[in-house]
């Protein structure tokens, strides 16, 4: 049989017609069954058998269209008399059942992986989101036990290693933006979500509460309590039992372990979380209300002495206020009531850094080993690991994957994308921050994400860009002084001292020193002092002050209250910061000709033996020159000093025209380089700002 007569007969029979009614009858239908699918929460399968079934249908199409005519008279047999006609039919129906497995072979893997992930995207059948409970009588009055119970709950179950409870930022963001459980479920990748509501009349609640499969946004378990107030706690207990039974079935011997198992100081934690979380989320510092909390949290371990979290909240509160000898006692108090809470073991790391001692990553190493989804402990394990000169030192720092992991756990959290950009920034990874940007710009809107940008923008060089988004926040926040303060401390950057000053006449100390002016700047920095005892970072830059005034003896003693040069030497680094901060400590030794400055520059050196140490270039250059310098290796000075250069990051110019190591380089022909190449970035950055601004629409 030719080509041309079995192709003459396929026409002759109309099979391509038919074939092409076929598929454009199956491809309709199939849109419609997947849209019927998503719309009424039915299995994926049902799509997935839709699909199969036009496929498998297709050859008995084929065969019936090739067989049968349509005439006047109806649907007619086509007689086929020859062998030679009988022939091109076996042959035309084995090519057609070939050729539709062929295809069926082809999609199954894409049918098989649809039914295997439809619906649930990265979720794990053992993760759950709860979600803030609705406070149903709708008064500020009653927020703290609606949503102190969605936190308490949260925070419970999260105590099951088994389980993976989605972040508490995430699930509330989730609700803010109106998320119902399906699309939450979908956003935070989990297969569970919990919703429920909290109604108070008196002394009575009614709790009603479900779990929500996040595949098919059925419930699968639901309840309602009508209870006493003081029985807030069992119900509490009774829901995460319930949640564990049909989420973990296969485990019977699982138990939940509540913050406290006495009623009163439940109430009182749930109280005081609630301030707490209310300072927590605001841009400005409101240490009256946070000192609300405090005081809750200390009721509470009065009223329940024998748990460990309500003296671990206590602690953490107070880091949070900047009382670290304050935190001491109530976090190893707790640490001795129970050393196997993740939730201990990440505070205790918090104070462990905060006092720049060891045994900061051994402790969140512990809390993430007793609960491997605490995006907390995984947050200040990436940040504290990232800042380890001794993890740098035997190749163990690898902080990305970390930051990225925390991000997962809670995706809603701007606070887990600052962090990732502000780690990829500080480590020179412009491309990287870009993304973290964009990423910004899809989820979250308002003043704090425009603040955030504006900083990831400034980590990369991007000053103008900056300023725009700084204004933007304003825009939408003017009276608040952080942003004012932000605005002058960039334009104080890029070197606009008249408009840094208009912004601000009574300036922060952070514009004084960024103007060099020393001598205003150590007045207000030590007023700051007086207010904010426990603030290191304005002891770093006023040690520096000391020593651009020749005052080195001051210098060592305000950086010597830091801990300074301990921390740094023992691989403690807490900030970049206080890595600029012991450089300005060897400054001040070597010109009050301590010799001891000698031997701290070599242990540094040593330190910093491999060429690819962590960090910006910029600022690398600026801290091994200057050491190198006081080393009097000269040549390998200069060289790290012309590779601040390469950094699109501007270097503040106090550290670069006054610090002590640079003043024999004062006419050398690579420094002047150095200072010119800073001062033209500052110059294109000034001249390019309208145009910036005018693009974005804002101005001041």
């Amino acid at each position: 049989m030719s080509d041309s007569s079995f192709l003459g007969e396929l026409s002759q029979r109309k099979v391509p017609q038919a074939a092409a009614i076929y598929v454009a009858v199956a491809w309709g239908v199939t849109e419609i069954v997947v849209t019927v699918v998503e719309q009424l929460f039915l299995p994926q399968w049902v799509a997935t058998l839709a699909v199969i079934g036009f496929v498998v249908g297709f050859p008995v199409a084929m065969f019936l269209a090739w067989t049968f005519d349509i005439t006047s008279d109806g649907i007619q047999r086509t007689e086929i008399k020859s062998r030679r006609g009988q022939a091109s039919i076996a042959f035309s129906m084995v090519l057609l059942v070939a050729g539709t497995a062929g295809l069926f072979l082809l999609i199954k893997p894409s049918i098989q992986d649809t039914g295997q992930t439809a619906g649930a995207g990265d979720a794990l059948p053992n993760s759950i989101a709860v979600l803030p409970f609705e406070n149903a009588n709708g008064n500020d009055e009653d927020t703290y036990l609606s949503e102190g119970l969605s936190d308490e709950l949260r925070d419970q179950l999260g105590r099951v290693a088994a389980l993976r409870i989605a972040a508490r930022s995430s699930s509330v963001a989730a609700v803010t933006r109106g998320l119902d459980a399906l699309a939450a479920s979908e956003q935070l990748n989990v297969a569970h979500v919990v919703e429920g509501s909290v109604r108070r009349q008196r002394n009575r609640l009614r709790v009603s509460v479900q779990l929500i499969d996040g595949q098919s946004g059925l419930s699968v378990w639901s309840d309602t309590f009508d209870r006493r107030v003081d029985e807030l706690l069992a119900v509490q207990q009774t829901i995460a039992e319930n949640i564990l039974r049909h989420v973990l079935p296969e485990m019977h011997s699982v138990e939940t372990e509540p913050a406290t198992r006495n009623a009163d100081a439940n109430e009182l934690m749930l109280l005081a979380q609630h301030y707490e979380k209310q300072v927590r989320a605001r841009a400005i510092r409101d240490d009256e209300t946070l000192l609300k909390a405090i005081d809750l949290y200390r009721q509470a371990t009065e009223v329940d002495p024998e748990s460990a979290l309500p003296y671990s909240r206590l602690a953490r509160a107070l880091l949070y206020l900047g009382d670290i000898a304050g935190a001491e006692a109530p976090i190893f108090k707790a640490l001795t009531l129970n050393p196997n809470l993740s939730e201990v073991q990440n505070t205790l790391g918090e104070f462990y850094w905060a006092r720049g001692l060891p045994g900061d990553l051994a402790a969140y190493e512990r809390a993430l080993e007793l609960n491997a989804y605490n995006a907390d402990a995984l947050h200040n394990y990436a940040h504290r690991t990232w800042l380890s000169l001794d993890a740098h030192r035997r190749g163990e720092s690898n902080p990305g994957p970390l930051f990225r992991r925390a991000l997962e756990l809670d995706p809603l959290s701007l606070a887990r994308h600052a962090a990732l950009g502000d780690y990829l920034g500080k480590d020179g990874y412009v491309d990287e921050v870009i993304e973290v940007v964009e990423t910004i710009e899809s989820l979250f809107d308002g003043a704090e994400a425009y603040r955030v940008i504006g900083w990831l923008y400034e980590l990369i060089g991007q000053l103008d860009v900056a300023i725009a988004w700084t204004i933007k926040a304003l825009d939408i926040e003017p009276d608040n002084p952080d942003h004012i303060a932000k605005l002058a401390d960039l334009y104080a950057l890029i070197g606009d001292a008249e408009t840094a000053l208009q912004l601000n006449p009574y300036p922060d100390p952070g514009v004084l020193f960024q103007l060099r002016r020393y001598d205003e700047f150590i007045d207000a920095a030590q007023m700051r002092m007086i207010e904010q005892p426990n603030d290191a970072s304005i002891r770093y830059l006023l040690g520096f002050a000391y020593v651009a005034v020749g005052e080195y003896q001051l210098a060592l003693h305000v950086l010597g209250s830091t801990g300074l040069p301990d921390t740094v030497l023992e691989g403690r680094l807490r900030s970049v910061l206080e890595g600029e901060a012991f450089m300005t400590m060897i400054n001040a030794m070597s010109a009050s000709d301590i010799p001891e400055a000698v031997e701290l520059g070599q242990k540094l050196a040593r330190s910093m033996e491999s060429e690819e140490w962590w960090g910006d270039i910029g600022w690398i250059g600026l801290y091994r020159s200057c050491n190198y310098s006081i080393l009097g290796n000269d040549e390998r000075a200069l060289h790290w000093l012309s590779r601040i250069m390469e950094s699109p990051r501007l270097r503040p110019d106090p550290y670069l025209r006054d610090s002590w190591c640079y003043k024999q380089f004062a006419d050398h022909p690579v420094y002047l380089d150095v200072l010119r190449h800073q001062d033209a970035q500052r110059e294109a950055l000034r001249n390019r700002l309208p145009n910036t601004l005018e693009a974005f629409g804002v101005s001041l």
